[in-house]
């Protein structure tokens, strides 16, 4: 019995042990600690990077605008393409709005997209990059 006592520290430590580098060799194996190819912002910035190279030289902010401006609801902003827009356009600075020449467009509906920017907008032109995102030229501002 006193060898049980003594013994079951050294025995849960070791156990511990064990299990630890268990654990750390499935994560390492896994690659879950590395920043794996396929995640949301390397895709994203993916996506967006032939629209970055279509931006005109100098341009230091252009606006932007998505589903909640054609549909002039507010609450419909995803603001976690914004934010991952902004970051993909650096150094070019994003505003939220169509209060700039150059507008970057990401629409979930491109359904009657070019009747309804020209409601919102009036006169412009655009450029179509897939996956919903545009360069829009605002020709009256």
């Amino acid at each position: 019995m006193t060898f049980i006592r003594k013994s079951t520290p050294f025995l849960l430590a070791t156990l511990s042990l064990a299990l630890a580098i268990w654990q750390f060799v499935t994560a390492y194996s896994s690659a879950e600690w590395r920043n794996p190819p396929g995640e949301m912002t390397t895709q994203w910035e993916d996506r967006v990077q032939p629209l970055r190279e279509a931006l005109p030289k100098g341009a230091t902010q252009v606006g932007y605008m998505d589903d909640s401006a054609l549909n002039g609801d507010p609450s419909l902003l995803d603001v976690n393409e914004f934010q991952l827009m902004q970051y993909s356009a650096a150094p070019v600075a994003i505003d939220l709005g169509t209060n700039h020449e150059w507008i970057v467009g990401n629409f979930n509906d491109d359904e009657n997209l070019e009747t309804r920017l020209g409601e919102k907008l009036g006169k412009h032109e655009t450029q179509g990059f897939g996956f919903g995102l545009y360069l829009i030229h605002d020709l009256d501002d």
